[in-house]
């Protein structure tokens, strides 16, 4: 079962993806999520982090972007293989929880090739896509359409954590 939040910046996304966590007891599953360390959002770098408490640079701030449309970010050369680790799962039943995909990460093709090999695995998968990179990911993890989707908004934030913890009890 795979479950897919989104939604506008700022909304409250990976707040109802922790609530969904804590309602299904989730406290250490396979997967990170990214962070700014405290920074403001934009800052210098961006940070992984795996649920377990282990971290890794994932992309610093360049001067100039190389070309029109380009992200402002270099990816780390040591982010695909971190992610790829905190992605393997060490069982099958083992959630894999994703805090956020999003136009970063699809620069990295080893995050991508990780990405897709969880996706297709029959444990639980939880993520956040960022709705600006959210017609990519959904062509990579989502082409048959079985994904559930959430979109939060500030109408529905308080009732999705318990929606999204249903959709992997039932």
């Amino acid at each position: 079962m795979m479950v897919l939040v989104h939604g506008d910046i700022g909304v409250g996304k990976s707040t109802v993806v922790r609530a969904a966590m804590a309602r299904l007891g989730w406290t250490r599953p396979a997967g990170l999520f990214t962070h700014w360390d405290g920074a403001a959002r934009g800052a210098a770098t961006v940070f992984a982090e795996t649920w377990t408490g282990a971290r890794q640079p994932m992309a610093r701030r360049v001067a100039r972007p190389a070309g029109p449309g380009e992200l402002p970010y270099e990816l780390d050369p040591g982010f695909a293989d971190f992610a790829g680790a905190a992605l393997s799962p060490p069982d099958p039943g083992t959630p894999v929880v994703v805090d956020e995909l999003g136009l970063i990460e699809l620069a990295s093709a080893g995050f991508v090739a990780a990405v897709a090999t969880w996706s297709r695995r029959p444990g639980p998968v939880l993520a956040v896509v960022q709705d600006r990179a959210r017609a990519r990911w959904r062509e990579l993890l989502d082409p048959d359409g079985a994904a559930r989707w959430f979109r939060v908004a500030a109408a529905s934030r308080a009732g999705l954590p318990a929606e999204i913890a249903a959709c992997f009890r039932g």
